[in-house]
C-alpha cells in the first residue's frame, strides 16, 4: 500500500513539473513574442546646415532650423530617414541623439564621421580618395552623387566597397545609370532614384535592401514589385505621373513595416492588403481615398497620416488600438477630433498641421501617455496646450514662438517641456526637394527667419 501510495505521489509530482514547465515555455513564447513600442526620441542637432527634417514621419510637413543658441530638435525613432540641407542619414537604435553637423568637401559629418560622401561631377575629391585607407568610415550610411559618376573615381569606389560594402546610395536620376554602382556595393538603403518595370531586375539582388525610396517614371505600372526580403520601409514619391498601382504590387514583400506614399491620383487602402507586420503608413497630397475601412485590418499600426486637407475619409470609422502618432488636417471637424482622441487613449505623439478648424483641444487632456505635440500654422487653443504637463517636446509655429510674451507665457506654464520652432511647409515633387537650387532658396528662406528670431528662442 505504502508502495502505491509513493508512486502515486511521484506521478502527481512528475505531472505538476511538466504542468508548470509548459507554462513558464509558454510564458517565455508569449514575451519573446510581444513586441515592446520603442520610445520616440528628440534628436537635437546642432552646427552647420540650414535645413533638417524627419521624412520618414513629417513627409516635409515641418523643418527645423538650428541658430547659435538653439538646436534643431525633432522627434524620431530608429530607422527614420532625415534630410539634412541636401544630404541625408538614418537615426539608428545607436544613435546618440545628439548630433554636431559640420559639412566639408567630401560632404556630411556627425559628431566628427562621415556619414554621407558626395561625390562630384569633377576630380577634385580625388586627393580625398588617395588618403582612404587613414579615414574613419565606420559610421559612414551613404555615398550620393548629382549626376553619373567619372570614371576617375570607380577604382577608388571599389576599393571603398572592400572597406564599407554595406553603403547606401543615394542618386537622382534612373537607376540603370549606376548599375555599376549595385555590383560593387551591397546597399541597405537606395533613395531618389528613377524605376521603371523594366529596371526591376537591378532590385532583384539587393538582398541587404531596408529602404527603398523611388517614383516610378512608367505612366502605367502592371506589376508587382520584385521580392526584396530585408525591405522594411518603401517610399513612393511623385505617384501622379502614374496610373494607380495594381492591386498586387507589394504582395511579394509581406513583410513591409512601413510605406510611404505620394501624390496618388487615388489610394486604395486594399494595395495593403498583404502586408502582415505593417507599423507606419504615410499617404500625403492623394486624391481621392477608397475602402478606408480596411485600415482597421492592420492592427499593429503605429504611425498614421493620411491625405491632408483635400483628403476625404471618415476619421470616425477608424479603430488602431496599438495607434502611437497622428496627423490630423484642417479638414477634420471638432466633434471628429474629439471622438478620435477619445478612442485612442494610447497615442504619444500628435501633429495638427493647417489646424484652424478646431477650436479646442482640451481633449489632448485626456492622453496621459502624450509626450509629444507639433502644430504648424495656427494655435486656437494654446490654453489648453499650457495644461499638458507630461509633455516632453512641444513644436509650435516660428511666428508665435519669436513673440517674447508668448514664448515667456508658455515656458510658465510648461517648465519641463522642451520648446521648440518649427517651419510649416507642404512642399512636395518628393526627392526633388535635393535638387540644389530648391536647397537654396529653403536656406535662404531659413536663414531670414533665423536672423529675425535669433536671440529670442530659448530651447
Amino acid at each position: 500500500m505504502k508502495n502505491q501510495t509513493n508512486t502515486i505521489e511521484r506521478k502527481s509530482q512528475t505531472w505538476n513539473f511538466l504542468l508548470v514547465s509548459f507554462f513558464a515555455v509558454l510564458m517565455i513564447i508569449t514575451a519573446s513574442c510581444t513586441r515592446t513600442p520603442v520610445p520616440y526620441s528628440i534628436l537635437e542637432i546642432t552646427g552647420e546646415g540650414d535645413l533638417f527634417s524627419n521624412y520618414s514621419k513629417s513627409f516635409l510637413l515641418t523643418a527645423y532650423a538650428p541658430d547659435s543658441i538653439n538646436p534643431a530638435t525633432i522627434t524620431g525613432s530608429p530607422g527614420d530617414l532625415f534630410i539634412a540641407d541636401d544630404y541625408t542619414f538614418i537615426f539608428d537604435k545607436n544613435s546618440s541623439t545628439k548630433f554636431s553637423v559640420k559639412i566639408l568637401k567630401e560632404g556630411l559629418y556627425l559628431n566628427d564621421k562621415l556619414v554621407f560622401l558626395s561625390i562630384p561631377d569633377n576630380n577634385d575629391l580625388i586627393p580625398w580618395f588617395e588618403t582612404m585607407n587613414k579615414k574613419n568610415l565606420s559610421a559612414l550610411q551613404f555615398i550620393g552623387t548629382d549626376s553619373e559618376v567619372p570614371e576617375s573615381y570607380l577604382p577608388y569606389l571599389s576599393r571603398l566597397a572592400g572597406i564599407k560594402p554595406d553603403v547606401g546610395l543615394l542618386y537622382e536620376g534612373s537607376i540603370s545609370e549606376i548599375e555599376g554602382l549595385l555590383e560593387i556595393f551591397n546597399p541597405p538603403y537606395l533613395v531618389g532614384i528613377d524605376l521603371q518595370e523594366s529596371d526591376y531586375n537591378l532590385l532583384s539582388g539587393l538582398k541587404n535592401l531596408e529602404l527603398l525610396a523611388v517614383s516610378f517614371t512608367d505612366s502605367v505600372l502592371t506589376k508587382p514589385l520584385h521580392e526584396l526580403p530585408g525591405l522594411k520601409q518603401l517610399v513612393l514619391s511623385d505617384l501622379d505621373k502614374n496610373q494607380e498601382l495594381p492591386g498586387n504590387f507589394l504582395v511579394n514583400n509581406k513583410q513591409l513595416e512601413r510605406i510611404i506614399i505620394q501624390k496618388p491620383w487615388k489610394f486604395n487602402l486594399s494595395l495593403l492588403d498583404p502586408l502582415k507586420n505593417l507599423r507606419e503608413l504615410v499617404v500625403r497630397e492623394s486624391g481621392e481615398i477608397l475602402n478606408s475601412s480596411l485600415i482597421n485590418k492592420h492592427k499593429k499600426l503605429e504611425v498614421l497620416v493620411i491625405g491632408d486637407e483635400n483628403a476625404d475619409y471618415d476619421l470616425n470609422m477608424i479603430e488602431l488600438p496599438n495607434l502611437r502618432w497622428m496627423t490630423f488636417f484642417n479638414n477634420t471637424t471638432q466633434d471628429e477630433f474629439n471622438s478620435f482622441i477619445n478612442t485612442h487613449p494610447s497615442l504619444e505623439v500628435i501633429e495638427l498641421v493647417k489646424f484652424d478648424t478646431i477650436r479646442s483641444l482640451q481633449a489632448l487632456s485626456g492622453l496621459i501617455k502624450l509626450s509629444g505635440l507639433t502644430i504648424t500654422d495656427t494655435i486656437t487653443d494654446i490654453g489648453s496646450v499650457g495644461s499638458l504637463t507630461n509633455l516632453k517636446y512641444l513644436s509650435l509655429p516660428s511666428g508665435f514662438v519669436a513673440d517674447s510674451e508668448n514664448l515667456a507665457s508658455i515656458k510658465r506654464s510648461l517648465p519641463d517641456t522642451r520648446i521648440v520652432a518649427n517651419e510649416g511647409f507642404c512642399l512636395g515633387s518628393g526627392w526633388l526637394l535635393l535638387i540644389i537650387p530648391l536647397v537654396l532658396i529653403l536656406r535662404f528662406f531659413c536663414r531670414n527667419v533665423r536672423q529675425e528670431d535669433q536671440g529670442k528662442i530659448t530651447a
